[in-house]
């Protein structure tokens, strides 16, 4: 069949994968990082802003704001910061670079066109395995729904980018195996590499299929000398990162997590499960989504019972692939437990990737359709089911616009800053420091500048940060009058020199310059 032929008969399918996508985030795309996890959101959005400050030098990735997280053992403040490989944030510098726009949607169109890029991949994998379109067309729409994936498919965070990769991976490695391509195995290699870089947390996916192709050389599906290569480059590759990444962390320190966060007891490991449990249990996957894996388990017995199934793929079977890749993730999971309290991208960053696997393979070992009622019925309870499935993506997306806001009101309130300060004749090159305002990198990401930020009101570190190298401290009105009171160590010393009605820039003086955050306004 020809490639041609080939993308006709996918095509529908495509086109209504990506137009999931564009639903559940198209009008979502001009949004600065905000909402759930708007501070890990606005980090990344500075990260590609920061390849734009440093002349696009990718060995040195930084953000916006000198001061770190992990900041104590450094003496000299810093920009750049121990990251995974920042991938795609470079290739949205380089967009913007060309482009000449830096806003938000730029960041958030990127990351959506390549999960849909992903997706498709995902889609031909699950293709190849069950050789239907209207399950491959299942499989694809529920994790384009999984609410938690919708979410971070038009965001800042490498996970969805990550994700995707690691599909079009998958699609390389099943061309591999079912077509003995040693170029297609490479290729595999390098995509899940570079996803594994870019997202360290996907090390266990590299490690599984790893073991499983060993498990096909020692079963002679496959020939050491074409299988060791690749995988020898890419764990090479993948070290001198991790060596590059640690010289980083240790001479400039990280905006980001660097260690495992098992739990400290069994009592708190079942405190986060109960609460991971209540909250995010159905953002992971929706109710339908539940309800269609619990069917499919059902109906997969029924049929192993009538011996029924279906031989999945060519050789060693695939479901020891999963088996390993499960194995993996649980193992990760313990490893990062405290992590998944608060974090719903970790489920993406795990156990996720075995979960969308497990749902190939039964769609895969379920007897095929033979009559043409009977496909046409398939195709009528994947649309109903892919339509039921967007509906409750897009109730989430609604809801998790209803927490983070905090973050939304830093972004409205900064995103004159660069006219107020240009009004009152600050150089571009002045360093500000942000005092109190949350998340820490956003207000730089909307004025595109470098400086300092102070989130909390926390008298022992702004005692220390007033160390640090600025020329004004910049705050929120609305903060300064909510936190004068319990800000007493700092916000009465400050002398206001002017402001928009938003906020208030200004110079820190020795003692106390007013006894009322109404004095400080009338300045």
């Amino acid at each position: 069949m020809t490639a041609a032929r080939h993308l006709r008969r996918h095509l529908p399918a495509m086109l209504a994968i990506a137009a999931i996508c564009l639903v559940l985030n198209g009008k979502h795309l001009g949004e600065p990082p905000a909402y759930i996890h708007g501070w890990a959101q606005a980090d990344n959005y500075s990260l590609a802003l920061g390849f734009l400050h440093n002349g696009l030098d990718p060995l040195h990735p930084q953000t916006l704001i000198y001061n770190k997280q992990q900041f104590d053992f450094i003496t000299e403040p810093s920009l750049v910061t121990a990251c995974d490989l920042p991938l795609h944030h470079y290739l949205v510098a380089l967009v913007m670079a060309v482009t000449g726009c830096r806003k938000a949607w730029v960041f958030r169109g990127m990351t959506l066109a390549v999960v849909i890029v992903g997706l498709w991949a995902f889609y031909l994998m699950a293709w190849l395995l069950t050789r239907s379109r209207a399950r491959s067309l299942l499989a694809a729409a529920v994790v384009a729904t999984s609410p938690a994936f919708a979410y971070y498919a038009g965001g800042f965070l490498p996970t969805a980018p990550s994700l995707a990769l690691a599909m079009c991976a998958g699609l390389a490695y099943t061309l591999h195996v079912q077509r003995r391509s040693s170029s297609a195995l490479a290729a595999s290699v390098l995509l899940l590499t570079l996803a594994t870089m870019q997202r360290t947390s996907l090390a266990v996916l590299w490690v599984a299929v790893a073991a499983f192709q060993l498990l096909r050389v020692i079963r002679r599906e496959a020939t050491l000398k074409s299988s060791w290569l690749p995988f020898a480059a890419g764990a090479l590759v993948f070290a001198v990162w991790q060596v590059w990444s640690a010289h980083l962390r240790a001479t400039h320190g990280s905006m980001f997590l660097g260690s495992l966060l098992p739990a400290r007891s069994a009592g708190e490991a079942m405190d986060i499960f109960r609460y991971v449990h209540q909250r995010w249990w159905f953002q992971y996957f929706g109710r339908l989504q539940h309800w269609l894996f619990a069917l499919l388990a059902v109906a997969l017995a029924v049929t192993a019972a009538m011996r029924r199934v279906r031989r999945v793929g060519q050789g060693t079977s695939p479901w020891w692939l999963l088996a390993v890749l499960a194995v993996g993730e649980a193992m990760f999971a313990v490893a990062m437990m405290r992590q998944y309290h608060d974090h719903d991208y970790y489920f993406l960053d795990s156990l996720f990737v075995p979960l969308a696997l497990l749902l190939v393979l039964m769609l895969a070992a379920l007897p095929r359709a033979e009559r043409r009622s009977a496909r046409m019925a398939q195709w009528v309870a994947v649309a109903v089911m892919a339509v039921f499935m967007a509906s409750g993506a897009m109730r989430s997306q609604q809801w998790r616009r209803t927490e983070g806001l905090d973050a939304l009101q830093t972004a409205i309130r900064y995103k004159q800053a660069n006219a107020m300060l240009a009004g009152l004749g600050v150089d571009g090159d002045a360093r500000l420091m942000t005092l109190f305002s949350y998340p820490q990198n956003l207000p730089f990401c909307m004025m595109d500048r470098e400086g300092y930020a102070v989130m909390w009101n926390d008298s022992s570190v702004v005692a220390h940060a007033l160390g640090f190298d600025f020329d004004y401290i910049i705050v929120e009105d609305e903060i300064y009058r909510r936190e004068f009171d319990s800000a007493q160590y700092i916000l009465p010393r400050l002398r206001r020199l002017g402001g928009d009605g938003e906020l208030s820039l200004c110079e820190v003086g020795d003692s106390a310059l007013h006894a009322t955050a109404d004095s400080f306004f009338a300045q």
